[in-house]
């Protein structure tokens, strides 16, 4: 991506920022116009080979921080995006809209029938393609209240709104939604309203407000999966052992927490996520971000030897390897409960 993209990209979406601190983030953001992809890191790639079976939880990684868990014949997705809006069209302000073109051609590697769709906040890398997923997939959504209230605007035929605490079966997930929070930049989260300031349709990338970001702890197969977009340490996961942690790791406040939630989860997996450079085609190929920062997560993991670290690269699914003891009891954060699977 161009240097006077991320320029224009950090002037309409950072007025916030003080012109020091602005100044500070055109130098970093100048160092890494052009990031690195998976290479270097091939020994911490997984995926499945044709002779491994498949009869576990199987993850594909799909780009941003989209995800789908598949299990015998059921799927999740978790914030599935794949339009890719480029940096000038969000910076400039443009009108932005789902590329119909792009979900098609990565909805051939998402099973055709979704049991649910997961959001963690509102903001376009997150919730821009999902009505026209759910059209396609026939999936439920779950997510905020805000986050559904921009779904149906942008054409959602329904939602389930959901709070931390709840809890929600379908087929054999269980699923328990968990208070998270954003990454800030430089003291701002961006576009951090719970409610967006116009009735229509979303038309631009501010629009897309982040509303109440949300965690997700999945249960499925005897196995534990814990997923957020990433945050601040406050409020940090539940201390729960996981099988496969997924966190965000796209701006320094979710780095800062890292140690501290892995102590909690003491996952047998690591996947840092929301790490690519999400205004680039999924064609293009995993590059980093461009304030993200790998190597340090690298080394706090090593500190810190909770689990495994791994990655992911697009589309090559990975089965997550069946524990040898059962975890421990969760402590149940419990306030509502819902149920219409089996």
């Amino acid at each position: 991506m161009c240097f006077v993209g991320i320029v224009r990209f950090h002037v309409h979406i950072l007025r916030i920022i003080p012109g020091g601190e602005r100044f500070s983030l055109l130098r970093v953001l100048s160092g890494n116009a052009f990031g690195a992809g998976l290479d270097r890191y091939s020994q911490l790639v997984v995926s499945d080979s044709g002779a491994n079976p498949r009869n576990g939880v199987r993850v594909t990684y799909l780009g941003t921080n989209s995800y789908q868990f598949e299990f015998k014949n059921h799927a999740l997705l978790v914030d599935p995006y794949f339009s890719r809006v480029d940096l000038l069209s969000v910076a400039l302000g443009a009108h932005i809209q789902p590329n119909s073109s792009r979900i098609a051609d990565s909805m051939r590697h998402v099973a055709p029938t979704v049991d649910a769709i997961l959001v963690t906040h509102g903001h376009f890398d997150h919730l821009l393609d999902v009505p026209i997923v759910m059209s396609k997939t026939h999936a439920r959504l779950i997510a905020s209240r805000t986050s559904i209230d921009l779904a149906k605007r942008a054409g959602a035929s329904s939602g389930d709104a959901v709070i931390a605490g709840d809890v929600r079966r379908i087929g054999p997930w269980k699923i328990r939604v968990l208070a998270a929070s954003h990454d800030r930049l430089f003291g701002k989260v961006p576009f951090d309203q719970t409610a967006s300031q116009h009735s229509g349709p979303p038309q631009h990338a501010a629009d897309w407000v982040c509303g109440e970001p949300l965690a997700f702890l999945i249960e499925i197969n005897g196995q534990r999966i814990y997923i957020d977009s990433g945050g601040t340490a406050a409020p940090l996961p539940p201390p729960v052992h996981v099988d496969l942690a997924i966190m965000g790791m796209a701006l320094p406040d979710s780095r800062a927490r890292l140690t501290a939630a892995l102590e909690r989860l003491k996952p047998r997996y690591f996947l840092p996520s929301h790490q690519d450079d999400f205004f680039l085609p999924l064609s293009e190929g995993f590059q980093f971000g461009p304030l993200t920062d790998f190597p340090r997560v690298q080394s706090d993991c090593a500190q810190e030897n909770h689990g495994r670290l791994i990655l992911l690269d697009y589309f090559r699914p990975w089965t997550l390897p069946a524990h040898q003891a059962p975890n421990p009891k969760i402590q149940r954060p419990g306030k509502r409960s819902n149920s219409d699977g089996k």
